[in-house]
Order: C-alpha cells, then structure tokens, then sequence
C-alpha cells in the first residue's frame, strides 16, 4: 500500500468512526456527569476562567477550556448534546496518532491499531454513550509517551500535566515521564533530561493554572477531597475488591491494603524502565501502571481503564497472543461498561443480557477475563521484553 493509499485508509477509518459516534451521541448515558459538565461550561461562560473556582470545586482543569468554548456557543440541549459528543474529536486525535506512530511498521499495521481503538465498542461506550471526555486526558496520556520515546523530555512532561489536569487518573504520565528522566541523568551524567522534564511541567501548569488562579496548594487541596468523598470497595470497576467484597461498599478495611498494593503494583511496573525505554518500552510501562490503578487498589470508577485500550494498541498488532489479550482486555471493559450503565443511568440492557450482566455469573465471568488480559499483558510488557510490530525508529530515551 503507497502513501496515498495508506492515507485514503486512514480517511476511511475516520469515517466509520465519526459515523458510529454520530449515530449513538443520542442514546441516554449518565445525564448526572453531563450536567455537572454542562454546570460548569456554563460557569466558564459567565463569571470566565479567574473567578471560576470561587464558586466550584472541579478537579478537571484542562477539560474546563473547551467547555468554555461550548458554553460561549451553546446552552440547552445544544450544550447538552455537544458535551457528549466532547469525545469524539481526541478519540480521532487518538486514532491519528497511533497511525503517525506505527506508520513506519506498513500501513496495514498501523490502521490495524487504529481501527481497533478507533472502533472499540468501549471507546463508544465510554465517551459518546455514557457522555465522558476520558478521550482528552489518554489523549495527551498517549502524546506524553510518544515524546518520552523520542527524547523530548520538556514536551512529554508539559502533556503529562495536561494529562494529569484532564482527569487526575492520568498523573500516572508523570511518574513515567520523571521516572524515565531520572534514569537518563544516571545514563548520561547529565542533569539536562530531569531539568527539561521539570520546565515542560511547570510551564504546562502555569498555563493551564494561572488563567483559573489555581495555585498548586489549591488545586491539591480539591484532589485530597475528591480522593475521600467516595470510600468505597469499588465504584463498579471489575477488580478484586468489587468482585470479592461487593462494589459501592465502606472500604476502610481494605483501604491500607489496596493502597500497599498499588504501590508494589506501580512499582513492579516501573521495573520495566529497567531496559532502554523506546517507545515500546514506555508504552509498556504505562499501560501496566494503568492496569495497576485499575485492579489493585479500592475507590476505582468504572472508567480508569480507559486509557489502556490505546496504549495497548500498539502491541495488539505485533502478534496473536498480544490480539486476543487486546479483545479479551476491549469485551470484558465494554460488558463492565454497560453493567455500570445498566445499573446507574437511563442506559437500558435489554433482556434476558440484563439479567445475565448484574447476576453473579455474569459479574464474576467479566472480573476474571479482565483479570486474566491483566495477568497476561503484565507477562508480556514487563517480565518479557514488549513485542512490537516491526523496529521503528525509536531512539533512546
């Protein structure tokens, strides 16, 4: 396939995207989060960025510059509708993205990996059904790795702020990014990667933070809150706590173990750095910090998988083994998805799949393939060297 016709593919691809988030934008999601995003473009609107926080306690900052700009151009069920279509325009950022990276691996590789986030049934249900913008943050996520594997210290760590103030979940960027960095002054005997990181940091966060006078003790003060406002076992993430103990149920005896768990967990991952961290190697490394957050420790939502299913894409292409882990990873997600739909907004399953889906077989059958594609992606990013599609031009971090 030449350039233009990997480029026509591409195009396609789009598309189908578009086309499929067009077509289910409408259906009832969780009207809950839509509101609260619709509350808060609407605050941008009216008061703008400087006096914003006087009278709100999001914890979204960089997702609140776009819905400015909603709430400029729209109120109503305009707003409403727009708000759940957010996702749409980073999931295709996405999808362009890891074209642009796998593209030096052929062109069937690289839409391989495209088609199969881009037309995931839980990036669909994630972002236009349920009315989430987890898209943003894996967006720049995924933008922060792919500078990490190319040497850019000072732009990986500018987008694992941006990451990191989509949604909070996302500050794992930042651990890799100064994780790597720290690495590289032990290489190289020069301080110059840690420095770089450290200045794309700051300079995200003063861009991002002074136009919302958020200050860095402010805006750690609405993360402590967030953290404790829901001690719960598990907020319908399919982990050990939610299947072993129940979800939505007090945690304070679990919580210091899940919490010891992580670390070991995060820790074991970051492991991995131990080789030359390519791009390969980083991308590795995050999506197993991203399962790591997602199974080990409690008060996890539903949708801090998220971000998996485009780190994971990458490796999906580089063999059979890797693709069926990356659809058991994509059905499991999306039947976890639905049963949090099912179960906490307007989202109807229909019968008899209902009945099966909040039953105990189907809970525990959902747990255990994630659990499974975990277990199995943690062999083959960390303790084996990360297959990938072909030798791309990855120079050392």
């Amino acid at each position: 396939m030449n350039t233009r016709g990997s480029v026509a593919g591409l195009g396609v691809v789009l598309l189908v995207a578009i086309g499929l988030r067009v077509l289910v934008v409408g259906v009832d999601g969780h009207h809950g989060d839509v509101r609260v995003m619709a509350t808060w473009a609407e605050r941008m609107a009216e008061v703008g960025p400087w006096r914003f926080y006087d009278g709100s306690g999001a914890i979204y900052p960089a997702l609140l510059y776009p819905l400015w700009v909603l709430g400029l151009l729209l109120d109503g069920d305009a707003l409403t509708l727009a708000i759940k279509g957010l996702s749409i325009p980073f999931d295709l950022g996405i999808g362009i993205l890891l074209f642009a990276v796998l593209r030096g691996s052929g062109p069937p590789v690289a839409l391989g990996a495209t088609a199969l986030y881009l037309l995931n049934p839980a990036t669909l249900l994630a972002g236009p059904v349920w009315g989430q913008v987890d898209a943003a943050g894996t967006l720049a996520f995924l933008g922060a790795m792919v500078a990490l594997g190319s040497r850019r210290h000072a732009a990986a760590g500018a987008l694992a702020v941006v990451a990191t103030m989509m949604k909070p979940q996302f500050g794992l960027a930042g651990l890799v990014v100064l994780a790597v960095a720290a690495l590289a002054v032990r290489r190289r005997g020069t301080w110059r990667p840690l420095v770089a990181a450290g200045g794309g940091i700051v300079a995200a966060y003063v861009a991002l933070g002074l136009p919302l006078a958020l200050h860095p003790p402010r805006y750690l003060s609405l993360l402590g809150r967030t953290a404790t406002q829901q001690p719960e076992t598990s907020l319908h993430a399919f982990n050990p706590w939610g299947l072993l103990v129940g979800f939505d149920l007090p945690d304070d005896p679990y919580v210091g173990v899940g919490t010891l768990l992580l670390l070991v967990g995060m820790g074991g991952a970051l492991l991995g750095l131990r080789r030359r961290p390519s791009l390969p190697v980083v991308l590795g490394v995050a999506a197993v910090l991203v399962l790591a957050f997602y199974f080990l420790p409690t008060r996890v939502h539903e949708r801090y998988l998220f971000p998996a299913l485009a780190l994971l894409a990458p490796f999906a292409v580089a063999g059979r083994r890797e693709l069926a882990a990356y659809a058991a990873t994509s059905l499991g997600f999306a039947a976890s998805l639905l049963y949090a739909l099912h179960r906490t907004t307007p989202f109807t399953v229909p019968e008899p799949w209902a009945g099966w889906l909040t039953g105990a077989a189907g809970i525990w059958a959902i747990g255990l393939v994630l659990m499974g594609s975990a277990a199995a992606w943690t062999w083959m990013l960390v303790v084996r060297r990360p297959r990938w599609p072909s030798d791309p031009r990855d120079p050392a971090a």
